[in-house]
């Protein structure tokens, strides 16, 4: 039996080099400032040059600030050969970007279902795809993709949402099984619902606020810190031998719906 790793070492990322979407607010930029804090040099992307600014000056570490719009279609190729040319490549990816469109199913616009599958679904395998290439030459890597809750239930007036969260959970296991043995893990990581600016208007809405209240187990809307934890465990040495597997944050939301 070997001597048990310290936990800095189990949990730490120095000399990692991550990459994570979504990065100018809410999940992704508290994402970033953790991974930073953990000895990561992080990649900020987003579509907003001025916010991601604003994230990467909290940051200790070098960091990369690329505004990239990933509902584009040559997104992924831009990134990556941002990444590559300027890191040689990345060790770990938060897929963290996210949009939600909400309507009745009947009267939802075509459009908005595209976007919505676009942005939350085709562009975590996109991005995934191109950015792994490398972790699996290098025989080491750390795939996230942030799901939701809502991946594992239904809810009214979310079709494309559910729909896409859904997709991401099955495109994680394949991903997982498949690069296993290349030493590149993919988890999901589920949030609840987490207080950040996505769903700010649904918190102001009373009947929603206590809907909320009255469902999450812990009585209350969670925090991006609340993900702090679960992401280190997903992003370091830890998840070693874990893959394949959704995480889920809520509150016991999921647990008594």
């Amino acid at each position: 039996m070997t001597a048990a790793t310290s936990p800095a070492q189990l949990f730490g990322l120095e000399g990692r080099r991550a990459v994570v979407t979504g990065a100018s607010r809410g999940i992704g930029a508290r994402a970033a400032q953790v991974l930073d804090a953990a000895g990561a040099n992080v990649a900020l992307v987003a579509r907003d040059a001025t916010r991601l600014a604003e994230v990467a000056a909290t940051l200790r570490n070098d960091s990369l600030v690329l505004p990239i719009d990933l509902l584009r279609p040559d997104a992924a190729d831009q990134l990556t050969a941002e990444i590559n040319d300027r890191w040689d490549g990345a060790d770990i990816l938060v897929n963290n970007a996210g949009l939600s469109r909400t309507a009745p199913a009947a009267q939802l616009p075509e459009q908005d279902w595209d976007d919505v599958l676009t942005l939350n679904l085709r562009s975590v395998f996109t991005v995934t795809r191109s950015l792994a290439a490398g972790m699996l030459d290098r025989g080491w890597g750390r795939v996230v993709t942030v799901a939701s809750a809502l991946g594992l239930v239904g809810e009214a007036q979310a079709a494309p949402y559910v729909a896409a969260k859904s997709g991401v959970l099955g495109l994680t296991r394949s991903l997982a099984v498949e690069w296993a043995a290349n030493g590149v893990t993919v988890n999901a990581l589920c949030p609840g619902w987490i207080d950040t600016d996505m769903v700010a208007h649904l918190r102001a809405d009373p009947r929603f606020d206590r809907r909320v209240l009255r469902r999450v187990a812990a009585r209350r809307w969670g925090t991006p810190e609340d993900l702090d934890g679960a992401l280190l465990l997903l992003t370091s040495q830890a998840s070693e031998y874990l893959t394949g597997q959704t995480i889920v944050v809520d509150g016991g939301l999921v647990a008594g719906w």
